[in-house]
């Protein structure tokens, strides 16, 4: 796939999952839907916004926001009055993410010198290292996780890169490495392999940061991947 392609391809298995129309995502004005499973989300590919609400709170998200350009509605004054509207409810605004495809992948980091890779394929052959805490993000720790990558030193393993199909055919991509064996480039050329992987199994690879982690978003650009969409849930307080 070319990068318009991946893009349309993210956009039509967002709107199968998250039940709207695939038109949604372009239009000239923001979307409001109401929702029985997303108490509130929100989302862009930078033309809008599209909104998920439940009930009780979608005509206060279509009055408040009905004419406001999607980078407004996500700043700090227009948060604060999601939050306050959802703690009225027992809910807060969820963490920020920064979703990021394989658009470029020319860009190919050289490989890190004095390491080995084991690949492992399956939720049998990945849950081993569910007793490893320091792999938190590259792993879900159930069976939506797919394929990971270590990269071992000797025997120990000092980095992993996975990825899980929460979204269908879109793989996301997590990647964990021990400090001691951080800025050697060993994330972004493990996410390379991984992304490379990925789509030789007819899977469109995505990766998640959010825009204070500085590291992991160099990781994403190091690596080929381009910022696409934005994305806030909601979650209980």
């Amino acid at each position: 796939m070319d990068k318009k392609e991946k893009i349309l391809f993210a956009k039509r298995q967002l709107s199968e999952i998250w039940k709207c129309d695939l038109t949604d995502f372009d239009s000239d004005k923001n979307i409001f839907i109401g929702s029985q499973e997303k108490f509130f989300q929100i989302v862009t590919f930078g033309r809008n916004a599209v909104i998920w609400a439940d009930k009780n709170i979608i005509e206060w998200c279509s009055d408040t926001f009905g004419s406001v350009l999607a980078c407004d509605i996500m700043d700090s004054d227009n948060f604060y009055l999601i939050n306050n509207k959802l703690r009225s409810f027992g809910k807060k605004l969820g963490e920020e993410n920064i979703r990021y495809l394989h658009l470029f992948p020319e860009r190919t980091p050289n490989e890190p010198i004095g390491l080995n890779y084991k690949w492992y394929r399956g939720h049998d052959e990945i849950k081993q290292f569910y007793q490893h805490e320091e792999f938190s993000n590259a792993l879900t720790f159930n069976e939506r996780d797919m394929i990971a990558v270590v990269a071992y030193d000797k025997d120990m393993p000092v980095a992993m890169v996975g990825s899980d199909n929460w979204l269908g055919d879109l793989w996301q991509i997590g990647i964990d490495t021990i400090p001691e064996y951080r800025h050697r480039g060993i994330a972004a050329y493990l996410v390379k392999e991984l992304a490379f992987e990925i789509e030789r199994n007819g899977k469109v690879p995505y990766y998640t940061t959010w825009s204070a982690n500085i590291a992991s978003t160099r990781v994403a650009l190091n690596s080929g991947f381009y910022p696409v969409w934005v994305d806030y849930p909601c979650e209980d307080l």
